[in-house]
């Protein structure tokens, strides 16, 4: 899960003021207000078909973004294609655990 910062208007408080995000893959899981503490998650029924989707579309796309950083960087790509391809089914058994565990 990743976890990102933003400026965002809290209804809360009634203020623009700093919110963490916090991110399945692509997909914005939930967001909570660093001053008040409000809380909104995604529903994990409409979380998982989406995440479901995206992961299509990543997996569906990976070929291309591979060629295109092989090309750039042959030697790196070689270098770090095992601990990349040994990362991934760990990465997406996270990603899909933490919409699960909600």
């Amino acid at each position: 899960m990743n976890i990102a910062h933003a400026e965002l208007s809290c209804e809360t408080c009634e203020t623009v003021t700093e919110h963490e995000m916090h991110y399945a893959g692509r997909l914005l899981e939930s967001v909570r207000c660093t001053v008040c503490g409000q809380h909104m998650e995604l529903s994990q029924r409409v979380l998982v078909p989406a995440y479901v989707h995206d992961l299509e579309q990543r997996v569906i796309s990976k070929p291309s973004r591979l060629w295109h950083r092989a090309t750039k960087d042959p030697v790196g790509f070689l270098r770090g294609l095992p601990m990349a391809v040994l990362r991934q089914p760990v990465k997406f058994f996270k990603e899909f655990r933490s919409l699960i565990d909600r």
